[in-house]
């Protein structure tokens, strides 16, 4: 009969290794799933590291982070394209190194990089003893946006008298790079909290609130700690009464990721314990701050690959699950990138990898993982630093993953 319809599920139609495990190295990136780009910081020898990590709609990517020396640190970007190679359509050769202008000792490197809808990039560096912010946007082709700032930077000093101040800064800013008045004072706020608040991360609401994670307390007893501010900069106080929440699951805990989910909770991630006791964990709270019970054990889930374990940056995976990338570290202080999955109520997704856990050595010297990024139908885009044997400091470093096995849906129509 004419119209009916097969359909094959088809497993690594190619001989693919290793294909019964999820998250396995891809390929068709780089070397074998692994790139490392050095950055030609003049005159002498120096290091670079991705911290932040961008994929473009066509599959390109931007990695961001520090280049240069133990003199001083340049904001770098790499862009690559989907192969993996460096895309010579961005500043000539494939990467871009952005100076911090008058400050001693130049910046600390990218700490985030954003992709506007333009397509123009923009990188926010701290300068030295983070007594500066540097901003700079970049266009399409990687040189300096003379629309934004001053040819194409902002610098803005948080102490101008010399006088340190024990409150977290925020600023916000107009497209041309102006600051925004109706953010804070001016726009910038300070942040007065009851105790110390190191943030590390933000994440935008829809709804235009901002959730800043970070840690509360001093050490060692540091908890999980969350602000939400309102549009216009103000404590939100419908997130928990007073716009702060705090965490305490009975350790030293870290912050250091946040992310809104689709349905308005919020996933933090980091770490708990103290080496040689280090994993990683998971936090899920309610919209209005409150923990999620549903999630791990009382809202928290926590990983242990085997050593320390450091949490960078979590994600939300396509089917609901999270992806956390960080570092591994072993007894003897070997460095590798490590990836873990959980499945959306907390438990550990044991098909990722081995038991839940991959680890990826460049090298066999030390490497660190900072970013994580969705690049593609089922690919894991991630970036960090590697430290070649023949070089005496760090190299950018990405390696590229196939989320789950590759399989393929194919439709014939048969007599």
């Amino acid at each position: 009969m004419r119209g009916r319809v097969l359909l094959l599920l088809l497993v690594a139609l190619c001989p693919v290794p290793n294909a019964d495990a999820d998250g396995m190295l891809d390929p068709s990136f780089g070397n074998g799933g692994l790139v490392t780009t050095h950055f030609p910081y003049p005159p002498g020898p120096n290091g670079a590291g991705a911290s932040s990590l961008v994929v473009l709609p066509d599959g390109r990517a931007v990695a961001a982070g520090n280049t240069g020396d133990i003199d001083g640190q340049d904001m770098g970007a790499a862009r690559y394209l989907a192969s993996g190679a460096l895309d010579t359509t961005f500043s000539g050769d494939g990467v871009v190194m952005v100076s911090c202008g008058g400050f001693f000792g130049g910046v600390y490197g990218t700490t985030t990089a954003l992709l506007q809808p333009d397509g123009r990039l923009v990188l926010v560096g701290n300068c030295p003893g983070n007594q500066a912010l540097t901003v700079a946007r970049l266009n399409v082709d990687g040189s300096l946006d003379p629309s934004f700032g001053t040819s194409g930077q902002v610098f803005t000093s948080f102490f101008p008298d010399g006088v340190w101040a024990a409150a977290g800064i925020l600023q916000r800013y107009n497209g041309d790079g102006s600051l925004d008045p109706s953010f804070g004072a001016g726009g910038t706020l300070t942040l007065h909290l009851a105790q110390h608040f190191e943030a590390q991360d933000a994440a935008l609401q829809p709804d235009g609130k901002l959730v800043i994670v970070g840690t509360y307390g001093p050490w060692p007893d540091r908890d999980f700690g969350l602000v939400r501010l309102l549009p216009n900069g103000a404590l939100d106080p419908s997130f928990d009464g007073d716009g702060v929440v705090t965490s305490d699951f009975g350790a030293t805990e870290t912050g250091a990721s946040v992310i809104v989910l689709g349905d308005g909770r919020l996933v933090l991630g980091g770490i708990r314990g103290t080496s040689p006791l280090v994993d990683l964990a998971l936090v899920r709270y309610l919209s209005d701050g409150t923990l999620d019970t549903s999630f791990g054990v009382g809202g928290l889930a926590t990983a242990d690959a085997g050593a320390d374990d450091f949490g960078s940056q979590v994600i939300q995976l396509p089917n609901g699950k999270l992806l956390v990338a960080g570092t591994f570290i072993d007894s003897k202080g070997g460095r590798d990138f490590l990836l873990s999955r959980f499945h959306p109520d907390g438990g550990l997704d044991t098909s990722f990898g081995s038991s839940g856990f991959i680890k990826t050595d460049f090298t066999g010297t030390l490497d660190g993982c900072a970013a994580v990024a969705v690049a593609g139908p089922d690919l894991i885009l991630t970036a960090g630093f590697t430290f070649p044997p023949t070089q005496p400091l760090s190299d950018f470093a990405l390696a590229r993953y196939i989320a789950t096995t590759p399989v393929e849906l194919l439709t014939f129509e048969v007599e």
